[in-house]
This record gives structure tokens, sequence and C-alpha cells, in this order.
């Protein structure tokens, strides 16, 4: 098997770190990395924020958790029972303290897109997925933490991150090395639904 397709069939999402960091060489390989990924019309409107900090990472960690419970508390009332009880789950998950939806990672990267792109959610996530095989490739962990996203519905967090207000958050990262060695895990063979010659 050849490495392209090995480091994609191997890699996994980690939500164990070391203490130990990426070093910045790392980490602005692995930006570079996305910024070779397709984008539409070659527009090259995506932009990135690293956050090493870990004190500022623990304090974005609660503030998401407190926009994704208030957002699902307007939702929850409108739900049919089944869905309902996934979704206080989740709220019960979200407001325990103790729960860092960064995982404790040394590194949040986000991906965000600019206004001339014409495909940001494709580009941001196809890029995202570059970062995380380059990581991968260099031994280090990643996760996509959806989480994250009501982050950018802070006009407060936007700022203090240098992010400006016309741009739009695709795809927020967590970068680290793993604690420990992930499972294969399985994946269902592909289900084609038509195959024309």
């Amino acid at each position: 098997m050849n490495e392209v397709l090995k480091n994609i069939y191997e890699r996994r999402s980690v939500r164990s770190y070391k203490d130990q960091a990426p070093k910045d060489e790392e980490l602005k390989e692995i930006v570079k990395a996305g910024t070779f990924a397709p984008n539409g019309t070659n527009a090259q409107g995506l932009r990135f924020v690293v956050i090493s900090d870990s004190a500022l990472l623990k304090k974005y960690s609660m503030l998401a958790k407190e926009l994704f419970v208030a957002t699902i508390k307007k939702q929850v009332e409108k739900v049919p029972a089944d869905k309902a009880e996934g979704m206080n789950r989740m709220m019960r998950t979200l407001s325990n303290p103790d729960f860092n939806i960064f995982y404790d990672a040394p590194t949040l990267i986000l991906v965000l897109a600019n206004p001339s792109c014409l495909t940001p959610v494709e580009d941001g996530s196809v890029a995202a997925e570059n970062m995380m095989l380059a990581a991968w490739s260099m031994g280090i962990g990643s996760c996509w933490i959806g989480f994250a996203n009501p982050l950018q519905h802070s006009p407060e967090f936007m700022a203090e991150v240098g992010i400006p207000p016309d741009h739009k958050l695709i795809a927020p990262i967590i970068f680290g090395y793993p604690k420990k060695a992930q499972s294969n895990g399985n994946r269902n063979e592909p289900e084609i639904l038509k195959w024309i010659h």
C-alpha cells in the first residue's frame, strides 16, 4: 500500500493528548498543507488562527459550551421527544465544568473563510482534511471540534483572536501528540449506488 493511502486509512480523531505541544515549524507546515487543498475558482480566501495558550483554550471551551447550551435550550422544546433526549444528554455533557471540548490539546487551529470564498464550506472542509492528514503523517493527532462552532457568534471572541467580523468559522481543529495508540477502527464498505460505464 502506498504511503498516502496508508495515512488516510490509519488517521483517527484523537481525544487524549500529551502535554508536549507541536513545534511552531510543524504547525506552519500543517497550515501550509491546508492552503494546498482545492478551492473554488482558486480564490484562496482561507485564513487561519493558531492558539497554543492553555489558559485561553480553557476559557474558550467554557464560552463555547455556554453558547452551545443556550442554542440547544431554544431548540429542545420544538423537537420530538426522541430527539429531545439526545439534546438533553448533550446539554448535560456540556454543562459539566470539568469537560473541556478541546480535550486539553495543546493547540487549536481555526480555519476561516473570508468573503472572497465562493465555496467557503467546501474550501474550508477540504483544507481541514489536508491539515489533519498532514499532521498524522508527522505523528501529530487531531480532532475537528464541532462544539466550538458557536464561538463565531461571539463578537468578543472574534475580536480577541483577531478575526474580522465578515469571516466565517469553518473548522475548529485541535492538534497535539496522542497520549496513546489509536485503534484502527472499522469502516463499512463503500455503498456505490450505481456504477455507470
